[in-house]
């Protein structure tokens, strides 16, 4: 898990690990719902995702001395280290994503879902982005929890990568972030509702086809 506020950093990080793996982008400002209990599980996932999906934390930075932000509020972090956040940063990022691509920030907490491709162009692949607003989800009863999403999509992501690499298949990008994030919200949802019904939702789930 990683503290970023721009997308530069996301690209330079990326380029260092230089694996292909499921990349999530985490929008969890601390004023929402159910915020403070997110921000709690950083160090959880950070070393539960490890090697099988970088998460990163949008609007957040470990750097004490960055000033670029008036409004940095601090938070513990990974590691008991402190952690900043603000809003200026995250709005930066979310406006300069949606010029990106077609994607739209649902204003709730929300993960964006998406590949590493270090043979590319590009080392972000959005071509088949997937994006989760949570909190939506949960009073739909379509997730349980943030956690057990999170939990879910972290061992779907692995699950694939594994099944992926035993085949020989990962130069080519056979993985699907689609496949990843439909194995995780089928792991983890509470009502009894078929897949392919949850994701008609455009409120909840959306992709480059949603727009």
């Amino acid at each position: 898990m990683f503290a970023v506020n721009t997308y530069e950093e996301i690209v330079k990080n990326e380029q260092i690990l230089n694996e292909k793996h499921i990349v999530v982008l985490l929008f969890v400002r601390p004023s929402l719902p159910g915020a403070k209990e997110i921000i709690e599980e950083f160090n959880y996932l950070h070393y539960n995702s490890r090697k099988y999906c970088s998460i990163y934390a949008v609007g957040y930075t470990n750097d004490r001395n960055v000033n670029s932000f008036k409004d940095y509020r601090k938070i513990n972090g990974v590691d008991n280290a402190d952690w900043y956040y603000s809003d200026e940063a995250l709005v930066e990022f979310k406006n300069q994503l949606e010029e990106r691509l077609k994607w739209k920030y649902s204003g709730e907490i929300e993960i964006l879902v998406l590949r590493s491709n270090p043979e590319g162009r590009q080392i972000l692949n959005f071509q088949h982005y997937v994006a989760i607003d949570v909190n939506y989800g949960i009073r739909m009863e379509y997730i349980d929890s943030f956690s057990r999403l999170m939990e879910s999509l972290i061992r779907s992501s692995r699950s694939e990568i594994e099944a992926v690499d035993a085949i020989k298949k990962v130069k080519n990008n056979h993985y699907k972030v689609s496949g990843v994030v439909h194995d995780a919200i089928d792991s983890c949802k509470k009502i009894p509702l078929p897949i392919r019904k949850i994701i008609k939702d455009r409120l909840f789930y959306r992709s480059i086809k949603s727009y």
